[in-house]
């Protein structure tokens, strides 16, 4: 028999696919759920509705660091190209 989830689990599992880092299908395993149940969860827990924005700001706030972490990568990216070029030259 299914044990029914409570609202707020749910809730803490779309913030954990949102703020983790790590896959959904990681969160759903640790947390002994489908990927498909996170899915569902995601779609009731929309983000656009009022009543979610809370989430809303969690996912806001993971997309503003995950653009800032592009980046930082890309410049790295980029004066590692520049050191190549100034080495292979030598």
């Amino acid at each position: 028999m299914k044990e029914k989830v409570t609202e707020e689990f749910k809730k803490e599992a779309v913030r954990l696919v949102l703020t983790s880092g790590k896959t959904q299908k990681a969160i759903a395993k640790d947390l002994g759920v489908t990927e498909w149940s996170i899915s569902t969860w995601k779609k009731e827990f929309d983000l656009e509705k009022p009543e979610n924005s809370e989430l809303k700001l969690v996912a806001d706030e993971r997309i503003r660091q995950l653009e800032k972490e592009v980046t930082t990568l890309k410049q790295e990216r980029d004066i590692l190209k520049k050191a190549m070029g100034i080495v292979s030259k030598q």
